[in-house]
């Protein structure tokens, strides 16, 4: 795959290295995962043709182009793997997933807080979306999208500069500092975000319960 083409892609791109040659590929969407998943579960075809057929789909090789010097295993090897990293995963697994991606994207950062701002001001936009926007794109939607909230909110606060900026790059000693408190889940929540909460609780709440206690003792573990 020709650099541009991995700059261009839609898709989040991983890499496999092998001996003699590198596999570029993209993992299954969720619809496309279900159907491998039905096919398969339901012996609708062989594990050995599912693999070589998500390996054809999701990487710019293909299993008869592929040079008859390299490995014929590469193939299915590699479309077991895509099919394992696509959703393959039991519910414990699912969970701490949910929690490493929670550890990526703080609620409390400047990013994500801007992010959040520009999806609830503008209902068309998608997280994909802001991907392909440049910093300046980024930047002039949110302030709209802040104009916009403060319109329709008057309770909407925007993000206070000033303080995050004195908070970062002030030369006062700390005690003639004062304390500067960012309640990002409280603004969230005045502009509608208290659902997505809520969502979040009850899913977690009926994982859980399809959880073996084994697995529950180990979470609770985790958590201490």
């Amino acid at each position: 795959m020709q650099l541009k083409d991995i700059i261009n892609s839609e898709k989040e791109l991983y890499v496999i290295n092998f001996e003699h040659i590198s596999y570029v590929f993209r993992l299954l969407s969720l619809g496309e995962f279900d159907r491998f998943n039905k096919l398969l579960h339901n012996n609708i075809m062989a594990p050995f043709f599912l693999y070589e057929e998500i390996f054809n789909l999701c990487s710019d090789y293909k299993y008869e182009y592929i040079n008859s010097n390299v490995v014929a295993g590469h193939a299915v090897s590699i479309g077991n793997l895509i099919y394992e990293l696509s959703g393959n995963k039991d519910g414990k697994d699912f969970l701490i997933e949910i929690a490493q991606k929670r550890e990526e994207l703080k609620s409390d950062s400047i990013y994500e807080h801007m992010k959040i701002i520009i999806l609830t001001a503008f209902s068309s936009y998608t997280p994909k979306d802001i991907k392909t926007m440049t910093e300046k794109d980024f930047i002039e939607n949110f302030v709209s999208a802040e104009n916009k909230l403060s319109k329709l909110n008057e309770a909407f606060q925007r993000l206070d500069l000033k303080a995050i900026y004195d908070e970062l790059y002030s030369t006062k000693k700390p005690s003639e500092e004062k304390e500067v408190i960012h309640n990002v889940e409280k603004m969230e929540q005045e502009i509608g975000y208290w659902e997505v909460q809520e969502a979040e609780q009850k899913f977690l709440q009926e994982e859980r319960q399809r959880l073996k206690a084994e697995y529950l003792k180990k979470l609770d573990e985790r958590k201490g």
